[in-house]
């Protein structure tokens, strides 16, 4: 399409939008701008819905853009928005534990050091847990015992004594609880120090990696 086709058809346009004496009035009709997929340009008092999210402009009397409408860009889908979140908490997170290795450590045989002595920590927690379970199971047993003693000999089991059983029972269990707990630990330490010290020589053989 020609220039002056082009330039007679926007003034046929406006002349129509506009007609009325309503040129000079700021809330009067609009006239807008868009290009379609093919590259042609079209005006009109209204966009039709398919262009409707794309740039658009918005003309005066004169045929002058007064004004640009962005494109919107199109609503991220939730499941879309939840990956990107995620991913984004997972970088965070990776440039803290990297910044963090590199205030710390200085060789991976610092790393190996720390890892070592809170192996050293944990095994002797676990020590100590397994010395009170074995105390604990020794009083019940003495509780146990002493209580099928009175039920043999007809006797009723005193309150006091009912209530070590009960008590010393839930200590016991919760001590086993704390002694799995505790040995799961290790691998899991194992693990993380040997995921630190990867890292550590990932960003030292290549700073440019991540942290400082």
């Amino acid at each position: 399409m020609n220039t002056r086709l082009l330039a007679l058809i926007l003034a046929a346009t406006l002349a129509t939008v506009f007609a009325g004496g309503t040129l000079a009035q700021d809330k009067g009709p609009k006239l807008y701008k868009w290009v379609d997929k093919n590259g042609v340009v079209h005006y009109g008092s209204s966009v039709p819905p398919e262009y409707a999210n794309q740039q658009l402009e918005v003309l005066n009397s004169e045929g002058l853009t007064v004004k640009t409408i962005e494109a919107h860009k199109a609503k991220e889908a939730p499941q879309d928005k939840a990956a990107a979140e995620a991913k984004a908490k997972q970088e965070q997170a990776q440039q803290a534990t990297d910044q963090m290795l590199l205030d710390t450590y200085t060789s991976v045989a610092d790393i190996e050091h720390d890892r070592d002595t809170h192996l050293r920590a944990l095994n002797a927690q676990i020590d100590i847990t397994h010395a009170a379970i074995s105390g604990l199971q020794d009083s019940l047993a003495s509780y146990q015992k002493r209580e099928q003693q009175l039920e043999r000999q007809h006797r009723p089991i005193p309150a006091e004594l009912k209530n070590n059983l009960l008590s010393t029972q839930q200590q016991l269990e919760a001590d086993q609880k704390l002694l799995l707990q505790q040995q799961q630990q290790r691998p899991a330490m194992q693990a993380q120090y040997d995921a630190y010290i990867k890292r550590f020589q990932q960003l030292t053989a290549n700073p440019n990696s991540g942290g400082r």
